[in-house]
Parts: structure tokens; sequence; C-alpha cells
């Protein structure tokens, strides 16, 4: 009997440890702002991004060359679609945009 006891026990200590480590550290999307878009998409595909789920919008042009501008949602989970917006250049922030990174940080 205590042998069963003791078993229902560790399992349900394993069960919750593993809903403690769930709950702590989520797998989530890299921020990728201001990496190259082959930099990008290479950090990605290593968080386990599916190619399919990246949506690149903006300039056309040398993946080593043009720059992650805004990476959108932020920290999404690797199963979540996401779209990388790239230029040769990226503009200004805007006030929004600025405000948005102060509270992630």
């Amino acid at each position: 009997m205590r042998c069963g006891v003791a078993r229902v026990a560790g399992v349900v200590m394993a069960v919750a440890f593993g809903f403690v480590l769930v709950g702590c550290g989520g797998s989530s999307t890299p921020d990728t702002e201001g990496q190259t878009l082959a930099q990008a998409q290479r950090t990605l595909s290593d968080a386990g991004v599916p190619e399919g789920n990246i949506t690149v919008t903006g300039e056309d042009g040398d993946p080593n060359a043009l720059i992650v501008c805004d990476h959108e949602p932020d920290g999404v989970a690797p199963t979540e679609p996401l779209t990388l917006e790239v230029a040769q250049n990226c503009q200004q922030e805007d006030d929004d945009r600025k405000r948005k990174k102060k509270r992630r940080r």
C-alpha cells in the first residue's frame, strides 16, 4: 500500500514540476529587430519557427543587406505566424513604437 501512495505522490510531483517549467519559461520567438533579414530568418529557424510562418513585407533585395525594422507580433509561440518588415534603412520610430520598446525592457 505504501508503494502505491509513494508512486502516486511521485507522479503528482513530476506533473506539477512540468507545469511550473511551462509556466515560467514558455518558448517564444526572439526579437529580430535590427538584424539583417538573413540573420533574422536564421535566428527564428533556430528558435523553431517554421519558414512558412514567417511573412516578409517591405522592400525587396539581398537578405544580407535588408534590415528588419519591425517584428510583429513580439514574443509569440514559434507555432504562431509573424511578420518581418524590412528595408535598406529603417526610418525613425514613431512615439508609439518608442513607448512599446520602453515597456518591454
